[in-house]
């Protein structure tokens, strides 16, 4: 599951007057900002621009001297700006260099840093930031601020509605909304047609600097506990883009030695909680092939093989989804994995990894988890496939969104939890969101019929604001004779209202009339004879 980070990318300025100033013949250098804002935990963006050189040495230092380090960077493109990201977190497992990277084709290298060790954040505060080549130096102020607890909105779009119309929604909600504590279950439960976008922000900040690394669920095993030594179960996503027939599955755990990886030797049947193929890429199993398991192989060294009584074919962009309960190793981080499925001679192969530890704790890792639940039966084998996460750290909050197509009717919730295990910087935040999806609907709540040729139509729908439907009246006159169709179409109004006015060839009371709702061909209302 790759989560879209937006980052504020700053847009090149003239330098500053202090650097303009220098001889044009001297390397200029400025900051596109006097000063950067950025919340404790997440990315800052410093937009560095140079001027007859392609390489400054940028400085990050607090007042105090408890942290400071220096960076080279470079104008790869010659565009005469580098986009410089630092990440305020230093997350377990991950490399301190990699928290300091340049945006486009320009680069950035670490050359010292000290003050911050792993699993810590910067401090709240001021820092100073230096940027100089060899004959200018010029200061600007790089501002970390605590990260908050925004309230909580929720709202559905149309399919395939652009990001910013959404967040354009989810900030009037918000608006509107009463504060509300983070650790919550929220038990207003919005309805949702089937098809369109539920989206909600739930109220954290200061998690950007977790998620510029691949999350834990996209990896291709995943342990819901990643704690080492733990019994736990772990899911396996093989996906391909054609057709793969196959009679057996195996998974092979790379280590040095024995307790190095996952222990495979202790798997019987009876550990084996799903094995089936996913249709629908939801997360749910459609098609379960458990009862088709004719033995289970193991070995020592890693391998866990599953052998069917008969080929199985997986269609081309179906989802096979394996979860087992299985011992984790003693060890941290992220190691090889390998699923084979293979019938005869014909062999498909993925390769990826299985992260253990604090990294891969929570489906965003490091303590973090987001998931889709149901309700009230069950939850998918993948929490998040069809849940698309977006944090922006201009905007408060990380926007969730949920693609309701492939889901069946019920009830559903969002459930968003930040664990001990989690950075401090961090806030701890246990909260729960409800909506329910129900098939598209409409009801025609008022017309008029009278001896105009003009009839009004007006409908009450589930469908979100801005959807577009058809409505179609067949009119036929009482007598015989005349005959016709009319469609109008119609954009669902923010009170889920629908209307639409039409010109009939004669008077309205003249004709029997049948009026359909159609939304991308389907009928969701109707026919209904309204006189």
């Amino acid at each position: 599951m790759a989560i879209l980070f937006l980052a504020v990318v700053c847009l090149a300025m003239p330098l500053s007057m202090s650097t303009a100033a220098q001889p044009q013949s001297a390397p200029a250098v400025g900051f596109d900002k006097a000063q950067t804002t950025v919340t404790q935990g997440d990315v800052a963006t410093l937009g560095v621009q140079m001027r007859d050189t392609d390489e400054v040495t940028l400085t990050i230092q607090a007042p105090n001297q408890q942290y400071q380090s220096t960076l080279h960077a470079y104008d790869t493109d010659e565009d005469g700006s580098v986009t410089v990201q630092l990440n305020t977190l230093h997350p377990v497992g991950v490399d301190k260099n990699n928290r300091f990277t340049a945006a486009g084709s320009d680069s950035v290298r670490l050359v010292s840093e000290s003050g911050l060790s792993e699993g810590a954040a910067l401090n709240t505060g001021r820092y100073n930031l230096i940027v100089s080549s060899d004959k200018t130096s010029v200061a600007a102020v790089l501002m970390i601020t605590e990260p908050v607890n925004p309230n909580s909105t929720t709202t559905a779009v149309p399919a395939e509605t652009s990001y910013k119309q959404i967040n354009s929604a989810l900030k009037n909600k918000a608006q509107l909304s009463t504060t509300a504590s983070p650790d919550t279950a929220d038990t207003d439960s919005l309805e949702v047609a089937r098809g369109d976008e539920f989206w909600t922000r739930l109220p954290i900040t200061g998690i950007g600097g977790i998620l510029t690394s691949s999350t834990p669920s996209s990896n291709l095993v995943f342990p819901a506990d990643s704690t080492p030594g733990v019994e736990t179960t772990h899911t396996i996503e093989v996906n391909s883009n054609e057709t793969v027939s196959f009679s057996s599955v195996s998974v092979q755990y790379q280590g040095s030695h024995t307790r190095s990886h996952a222990a495979t030797q202790r798997v019987t049947q009876s550990d084996i909680d799903v094995l089936g193929i996913d249709a629908n890429k939801n997360g749910y199993v459609d098609r379960s092939l458990k009862g088709s398991i004719q033995s289970i192989q193991t070995s020592t060294d890693g391998r866990l093989a599953i052998s069917l009584d008969q080929p199985v074919e997986i269609p081309k962009n179906n989802t096979l989804r394996v979860a087992y309960d299985i011992e984790n190793p003693e060890v941290t981080g992220p190691q090889d994995v390998s699923v084979t499925l293979q019938h005869g001679n014909t062999v498909h192969q993925s390769n990826g990894v299985i992260t253990y530890g604090l990294a891969g704790q929570g489906t965003l890792g490091h303590g973090v988890d987001l998931r889709l639940i149901s309700t009230e039966g069950d939850s998918p084998t993948d929490p998040l496939a069809v849940v698309n996460p977006v944090y922006n750290d201009s905007i408060s909050g990380l926007a969730v969104g949920v693609d309701t197509h492939a889901l069946e009717p019920g009830e559903y919730a969002i459930m968003f939890d930040v664990g001990e295990s989690a950075p401090s910087s961090v806030p701890r935040v246990s909260h729960q969101q409800s909506f329910t999806v129900s098939e598209p609907t409409a009801e025609l709540t008022n017309h008029s019929i009278s001896n105009s040729t003009r009839l009004s139509l007006t409908a009450d729908t589930n469908l979100a604001s801005n959807s577009s439907v058809i409505i179609r009246v067949t009119a036929d006159e009482k007598y015989g004779g005349v005959s016709q169709v009319v469609n109008c179409v119609a954009t669902v109004d923010t009170d889920g209202t629908i209307s639409c006015t039409l010109e009939l060839s004669q008077p309205a009371d003249e004709f029997n009339i049948d009026v359909a709702v159609k939304q991308d061909g389907t009928v969701i209302a109707g026919p209904t004879k309204i006189n």
